[in-house]
């Protein structure tokens, strides 16, 4: 003992005890617990277990953390330790007397000072088994892991663990679920354990896969039921392969966004768009069935392929991407003070009703833009020349796009599924894992507003045949009625101001059509009743997804 250092801190009295132990486990815990309290880490040094051979017997050696040698590694390279020799030890054996574990303080000294807290030791942050469930529960339910460290502390309140213990467990957690499985096959697992429909292509006769698509069953169904319109469109940073994630999505007769699919790809070029929109086809119960407008941002690729595989849909072009870079090419070319006057004018050929009031509008931009001969070329050649029947009132009016001009709903849907995410440094399971679980709480949303809409009937009946200058109504089919002479009433949703109620005939999928409406409707309202059509012949498809 003379040689210890000038720190000698002794607790041998801390450790001292006649308690007997019944088994081995019980003497482990206690000396641990007495540890703690005095801030002392005692780690087994040796342990034996008696077998009937000579030299085994039961005993179990106790000693300091920092007890030991510094070993210096092969490479030479230089590097701190915790140990410094310290000589504290306790010994464990049975007794004689049968009467159970007995303890020994060979040495309570420690030749180092002893910490104030506990936190952040390695050592006696260790997870227990109920701390290692708790956040086994929590990473399931992909909380975060500084929410995972806080719910320990509350729940468990001598926990002194490390948030880097947190995330070592999640991956250990990680790592039992997946196996031997690659990334890519316990993805496919995944999505097979849910059932949902999906394909891939390998690249040439290689392991490597090119592109992944796959759809929710639910999301099938509903793309069945409605549809109308769907937008198209990619979102970044979502996996840490910086790979991009193509979404679809589609507008349920709630209003709701449901996503359609969701597809990885190797680039985003026509021919990947192509085979994605293949897939997507596939998904139509009818062959011919394609949806009436796919709404997508100025991607030339996408925008070719659209044509390609569906041909005789509509494609619409985002207005607000539109708006926002003609804003900003706005401002690199016209002097401040016209900068509101020309976004103003330029928002009105956007907003023309019909092809005379467009011409009148843009002969009005270009009489303000003379001086201006970049933003006006921009305007004309990157826009109006090739794309306006594709975002310009005019033209779209005179399409059924239920309302929608702008990819809002589909950028709406990135921000939740990252917002799920939490980073975007994981891997393709956990992406699909976020948008699993988002997907779960969409469809729940959905079937509410179903069941919400069967029993709610707006009570505001406003004539149908009044102030047509939009095409686009929106049929809600209901199941109840206010009136006992009519089983069935159908709510139209008109140029997104007004509700109409209309009377059904039994058994025949189509209102009645008056002659006030045949006198007095829009010119360009003659694919309501195809669309209407359209819309009853699905509703037999509803009742499952309602289930």
């Amino acid at each position: 003992m003379e040689n210890l250092p000038k720190i000698c801190v002794d607790t041998t009295d801390a450790f001292m005890t006649t308690e007997r132990f019944g088994t081995r486990e019980e003497v482990i815990r206690w000396i641990k617990d007495v540890g703690i309290d005095n801030k002392v880490t005692v780690i087994i040094s040796r342990s034996d277990t008696e077998t009937g051979k000579r030299g085994r017997s039961n005993k179990i050696i106790f000693g300091c953390d920092k007890g030991g040698k510094h070993k210096i590694s092969d490479s030479g390279t230089q590097s701190a330790s915790k140990k410094c020799g310290c000589p504290f030890k306790i010994r464990s054996t049975p007794a004689k007397d049968g009467s159970g574990w007995k303890i020994d303080v060979k040495c309570g000294l420690h030749n180092h000072g002893l910490p104030d807290r506990l936190e952040g030791h390695w050592f006696i942050g260790r997870l227990t088994t109920d701390e290692k469930q708790h956040v086994a529960d929590l990473a399931k339910r992909h909380v975060a892991p500084r929410n995972i460290l806080l719910s320990l502390q509350d729940k468990f309140p001598e926990n002194v663990t490390r948030i880097t213990q947190v995330y070592k467990h999640k991956s250990v957690i990680e790592k039992e679920i997946r196996g031997p499985r690659s990334e890519i096959q316990h993805l496919f697992k995944l999505i097979e354990d849910a059932g949902y429909v999906y394909w891939s292509r390998k690249k040439d006769d290689s392991e490597v896969v090119r592109e992944i698509f796959w759809a929710h069953p639910d999301s099938v169904k509903l793309l069945n039921i409605f549809p109308i319109v769907l937008v198209m469109d990619s979102t970044y940073k979502t996996n840490k392969y910086r790979q991009p994630l193509f979404e679809i999505v589609g507008m349920t007769s709630t209003e709701l966004t449901f996503a359609v699919g969701f597809a990885y790809m190797e680039s985003e070029q026509t021919e990947n768009f192509c085979w994605v929109l293949e897939k997507l086809k596939e998904l139509f119960v009818k062959k011919d069935m394609c949806p009436q407008v796919i709404l997508t941002d100025r991607d030339l690729a996408l925008m070719k392929a659209i044509e390609v595989v569906f041909p005789n849909s509509i494609n619409l072009l985002c207005r607000f991407h539109i708006n926002k870079n003609v804003g900003a090419k706005c401002k690199q070319h016209v002097v401040n003070d016209l900068q509101k006057t020309i976004d103003t004018l330029w928002m009105e050929v956007v907003w023309a009703s019909d092809e005379v009031e467009y011409g009148q509008r843009l002969h009005q931009l270009e009489q303000a833009c003379v001086d201006y001969n970049g933003f006006i070329n921009y305007v004309k050649d990157t826009w109006l020349t090739l794309h306006r029947h594709k975002f310009v009132g005019a033209w779209i009016n005179r399409v059924l796009h239920l309302g929608n001009t702008t990819t809002n709903r589909v950028e709406s849907a990135h921000w939740k599924l990252k917002q799920m995410l939490g980073n975007s440094i994981g891997d393709m399971v956990k992406c699909w894992e976020a948008m699993n679980n988002n997907l779960r709480l969409q469809l729940g949303n959905i079937r509410a507003s179903f069941q919400k809409s069967f029993y709610e009937v707006e009570n505001a009946h406003v004539s149908p045949f009044y102030g047509y200058r939009n095409p686009c109504i929106t049929f809600f089919p209901m199941t109840s009625s206010h009136s006992p002479n009519v089983s069935i009433y159908c709510i139209g949703f008109v140029n997104q101001n007004h509700w109409v109620q209309v009377k059904m005939k039994e058994g025949f999928p189509l209102p009645p059509i008056t002659l006030d409406w045949k006198k007095f409707r829009s010119h360009i309202a003659t694919t309501w009743m195809l669309g209407f059509a359209g819309r009853m012949q699905h509703w037999q498809l509803l009742t499952p997804v309602l289930a």
